[in-house]
């Protein structure tokens, strides 16, 4: 009984004969046939699209009961129906996927022109159909009407003003008109029209006759000014401009920016030169085109090609001398009697110390000069002789003795003298001595015995 019992439980099991269980469900389509609990092998069952899907071309309906006791698998065979493009006149939609039943857009207005629903959309199916459940629709942006404007009007006359339209404004006569001549409706924070700007204003405006001093007016030359006229100045020559060249008269009746103000050009304390001084006295402060004119000092002269004139520039300042306008002169070579200069060669020029060394049987007057400005000139400070002869003194006495050259008041290198002995006395030694560069006589001196 028990072997029985088994084989009808077997029997009830789909799987023991490779059967299949319930068929798939799609949210797309179904079955044709009521449902069963188990289906053999190769049983194919076909489907049908559920409302608001279509077939999707050739994707066959039908699915197979598969040895292995599975439903064969099959891609969306329905689709969902197309709501369409929609229509929404002065906008645009926008589309994430596509018009499909479930699919949602999104809706945005062209410009000037304001969204008035749902921004967004979905294609459902009701009532058999598919279609957008909310499609909102544009409507333009309206301004209010432009503001009215004393002493003036409006040039547009009386219409509806919407998005871009401009509105233009006039002043009456003998009024200036202040501000934007006109205006645009435009789109406010909140959507809503609004218009770019505050309306002008209408005003007598009257700006005094401009005038500065040291200066000259080069445009804007009439005597009456009103809004928004324009004066340009210059200053005149020797005259710096410290502010605009160019005022507007503006709503206030005022110049704006301020009137320029000339200023005279002055040029502070002249340079110094070491080696020039300035012909006339001049102050902490000169006119632009003042001229200096300066002038070597004592012991420098022009040099060549160069100026030594500085003058007061535009910019308060002096123009740049020529470098080195004046060279220091230069003294001629000290003339030497019995002697050289040491340790300098020629030139020579102004302040310049040279020294000096004497001949052999000369000695030094003056070890050195400096070469100094003159009246005219340069000359050398002390002036020559620097060497002199050294002489001998006057030669050595000797007993019972005389030498030649009695009468001479010196003797210098080189002479001699020759000595004699008195009666009854003969000469030892040299008869000559002589006069040597040292400034001596040679030695030894000769004697006389008896």
């Amino acid at each position: 009984a028990l072997q029985w019992l088994l084989a009808l439980l077997l029997l009830a099991l789909p799987s023991a004969y490779g059967d299949c269980g319930e068929p798939p469900s799609f949210a797309f389509a179904e079955l044709t046939t009521p449902p069963e609990q188990s289906y053999r092998v190769g049983t194919q069952l076909q489907y049908q699209c559920r409302p608001g899907y279509v077939r999707n071309g050739n994707e066959s309906p039908v699915v197979t009961c598969l040895p292995n006791s599975t439903w064969s698998e099959k891609p969306d065979f329905c689709i969902g129906k197309s709501c369409g493009q929609p229509i929404i006149t002065n906008g645009n939609f926008h589309v994430e996927t596509n018009l499909l039943l479930g699919a949602t857009i999104t809706f945005s207005c062209n410009v000037g022109y304001l969204l008035l629903g749902p921004a967004s959309a979905q294609c459902v199916f009701k009532n058999g159909d598919v279609y957008w459940n909310n499609i909102p629709s544009c409507e333009i942006i309206l301004c209010p009407p432009p503001p009215e404007i004393k002493n003036g009007h409006l040039l547009s006359g009386n219409t509806d003003f919407t998005f871009g339209m401009a509105a233009s404004f006039s002043c009456n006569k003998g009024f200036s008109l202040i501000g934007e001549d006109t205006i645009y409706c435009t789109i406010g924070p909140n959507h809503n029209g609004t218009w770019s700007g505050a309306a002008p204003e209408c005003k007598v405006v009257r700006c005094k006759n401009p005038d500065v001093k040291n200066g000259r007016r080069l445009s804007g030359f009439g005597t009456e000014h009103t809004y928004r006229d324009s004066v340009s100045f210059e200053c005149n020559s020797g005259y710096r401009m410290n502010g605009s060249s160019v005022a507007t008269c503006e709503a206030n009746s005022s110049w704006t920016p301020p009137l320029p103000v000339c200023d005279e050009i002055l040029c502070g304390a002249p340079p110094h030169f070491p080696f020039a001084k300035l012909l006339t006295a001049v102050g902490d402060s000169s006119k632009f085109g003042t001229k200096l004119n300066y002038q070597c000092n004592p012991g420098y002269e022009a040099a060549p090609g160069k100026s030594s004139v500085l003058t007061c520039q535009e910019n308060e300042t002096w123009s740049a001398a020529d470098p080195d306008f004046c060279v220091r002169q230069q003294c001629s070579p000290p003339e030497i009697k019995y002697g050289k200069v040491t340790g300098k060669n020629p030139p020579f020029p102004f302040e310049t110390v040279v020294t000096f060394t004497c001949d052999s049987g000369h000695e030094l007057i003056k070890s050195s000069a400096k070469c100094v400005a003159s009246e005219n000139g340069v000359h050398w400070d002390p002036a020559p002789p620097y060497c002199s002869i050294r002489p001998c003194p006057m030669p050595p006495e000797i007993p019972n003795g005389n030498y030649n050259g009695q009468g001479k008041a010196f003797f210098t290198m080189g002479m001699f003298v020759r000595y004699t002995c008195n009666p009854g006395y003969y000469l030892v030694g040299n008869a000559a001595v002589f006069c040597r560069p040292s400034g001596n006589w040679s030695k030894p001196s000769p004697r006389c015995e008896g």
